[in-house]
């Protein structure tokens, strides 16, 4: 095992947990490697085992939901911030929602700046950090239900159809998204909460329809926002790469709302995600860019070995 350690920051947006590494800083020769091993939920990075102070925000979960590998560029105006997010299973993501909103603070933190650019693989996206630096908010893309965008093994976009024991509406937010509505909200014994999520999502997770997978999710529409507030939608992700559910996942809140616009299921282009991890703002609008909003925080910093085989 290699004796050289890299200096890592833990960071989450509702729940959903990131290590933070500076990669203009530190070199981590096999990526997939040090994801895998210490984002594991049973053996991974665990923050009782350092000294430094423990966030009130804190998780206090073992592992994380990914790594991401951070480099800053100053010199532009906005400052950038180039991301690169490894999942627990070693694969690296296109597009992470919360995991950009992280990016946000942690670049916040290193140069008090709040306005940023984000080069994500699914390109380039704007965040910024609220006055008090405890919530983020990203530009997402424009949500596509394009059967050669999401992709799909199809010609015809996948719209409110069975998939494997699920009826569900396919969106690419950045990476692949199955969303299935279910009846029922995280209120209701028998509603979301109920459903087996580690059973029902693998088999859509891996349907033929879906030629590079596809995240799963379960949504409930609570409220449909004809009132006077927002639509409020319970959600629950299964997602791919982690191979497990989530606390939260952002580009599945964008593809929540996004379907639920599509299958006039809410009033107005603005709406509540409601994940286990915390309520996420979603706006989805009929052309342009869909936005993010959510809480962000810091949790506690630490040194890892850079080559844990």
């Amino acid at each position: 095992m290699s004796t050289h350690a890299v200096p890592f920051e833990k960071y989450h947006g509702t729940g959903n947990d990131f290590l933070v590494v500076d990669a203009d800083a530190e070199v981590v020769g096999d990526r997939a490697a040090f994801a895998r091993t210490h984002c594991d939920r049973e053996t991974g990075v665990d923050g009782g085992d350092f000294d430094a102070e423990r966030n009130e925000e804190s998780t206090g979960r073992r592992g994380a939901d990914g790594v991401l590998f951070l480099s800053v560029e100053e010199r532009f105006n906005p400052t950038r911030v180039v991301m690169t997010l490894v999942q627990p299973d070693g694969s690296t993501a296109t597009m992470c929602g919360n995991g950009a909103r992280v990016v946000a603070l942690w670049a916040h933190d290193r140069t008090g700046d709040r306005e940023f650019m984000i080069d994500t693989q699914a390109g380039t996206r704007r965040a910024s950090v609220n006055a008090d630096a405890t919530a983020a908010t990203i530009e997402m893309g424009e949500p596509t239900f394009d059967p050669a965008r999401v992709p799909l093994a199809r010609d015809e976009p996948l719209i409110d159809e069975p998939v494997e024991g699920l009826t569900v509406t396919a969106v690419n937010t950045g990476v692949p998204h199955a969303v299935a509505f279910v009846d029922g909200g995280r209120s209701d014994p028998d509603g979301i909460d109920s459903v087996d999520l580690d059973a029902v999502a693998p088999p859509v997770r891996h349907a033929d329809v879906f030629p590079e997978g596809a995240n799963v999710n379960l949504a409930s529409v609570v409220d449909d926002g004809s009132g006077d507030g927002p639509a409020l939608i319970d959600q629950r992700t299964f997602e791919r790469g982690v191979e497990g559910e989530t606390r939260s996942c952002g580009t599945g809140a964008v593809a929540v709302v996004a379907a639920a616009r599509r299958l006039g299921l809410i009033d107005g282009e603005s709406a509540v995600s409601r994940p286990p991890g915390g309520d996420l703002e979603v706006t989805v609008p009929d052309r342009g860019h869909a936005t993010l909003t959510g809480p962000v925080a810091r949790e506690y910093e630490g040194t890892l070995p850079a080559d844990p085989r």
